[in-house]
């Protein structure tokens, strides 16, 4: 498959070099800003990656685990509670989560009387895991999806996209009006450039495209949506590699500087 060059969210060929983590490299786009993984994967790559995504992840994290459900919950609780969304907010609406892998997002979601809940990704190995714990997801395309929602979320999936744009356009289509759109994803910034080729979120084939917060709300905006909120969160260390009290202590103050280098956001459809 021929190289694509061209930045995949604004058409832009023009980049500087970011850094090199695996023997990949990821450059700084100069159109948007965006860091993305230079060549981008071809779709060969991508596909088998995928494949048996679960098992990737699971190999070095308790993503995706029943291990790591509880620390998952715990989270996206309390990210809600950032973002001020309403205790209630969630109820007698639809939802559908993009990117669902093995479900925990709708399991979380269970006890928030939604009126329902689907999810969808393109991993047959998480799908089949979701659907065995009775969880109504389906592998596929988001961009095939028809059905119409009040809630739209994206957690750690956009980073992930070939098509970034297409995904939110086509989320604002199927939202009704009001309809709410919750992404979650890296970011680059200050920790990101702190840390270079260490920066835990640059994954070669997995993470091809990295937003700064401007450009993911300018793409978002772009596409008709409102901001409501947002929260960043995140020093750049993962749990155990370093002591507790200093980890604790790094990311409150990238919380309360709003620096973190992983960033929520509650955005809106216009009435």
């Amino acid at each position: 498959m021929t190289e694509r060059t061209a930045c995949c969210v604004c058409s832009t060929e023009d980049f500087r070099l970011y850094c090199e983590k695996d023997g990949h490299r990821y450059v700084r786009c100069a159109g948007c800003g965006v860091v993305r993984q230079y060549p981008y994967p071809t779709t060969e790559e991508t596909a088998r990656y995928y494949e048996l995504y679960k098992s990737h992840k699971s190999a070095t994290s308790p993503y995706l685990t029943d291990a790591g459900f509880e620390a998952f919950k715990r989270d996206k609780l309390l990210t809600f509670g950032d973002l001020s969304i309403p205790e209630g907010g969630f109820e007698g609406k639809r939802l559908c989560d993009v990117g669902c892998a093995t479900g925990q997002f709708l399991e979380v979601m269970a006890d928030r009387r939604a009126a329902s809940l689907f999810g969808i990704d393109v991993s047959e190995e998480c799908v089949r895991l979701a659907q065995a714990r009775g969880l109504d997801c389906v592998q596929g395309d988001f961009l095939e999806v028809r059905e119409s929602f009040e809630v739209i979320s994206m957690w750690h999936l956009i980073e992930h996209l070939s098509r970034p744009q297409a995904f939110i356009t086509h989320a604002y289509r199927l939202l009704t009006a009001a309809g709410w759109l919750l992404i979650e994803t890296p970011v680059v910034g200050a920790i990101s450039n702190a840390f270079g080729s260490h920066w835990r979120y640059l994954m070669p084939i997995e993470h091809i495209n990295l937003f700064s917060q401007d450009a993911l709300f300018r793409l978002c905006r772009d596409s008709g949506f409102t901001l409501k909120s947002w929260v960043r969160f995140g020093s750049g260390n993962d749990s155990g590699t370093v002591p507790a009290p200093n980890k604790r202590a790094m990311d409150a103050v990238a919380k309360m500087l709003g620096i973190g280098d992983t960033l929520a956001a509650w955005f809106a459809k216009e009435q």
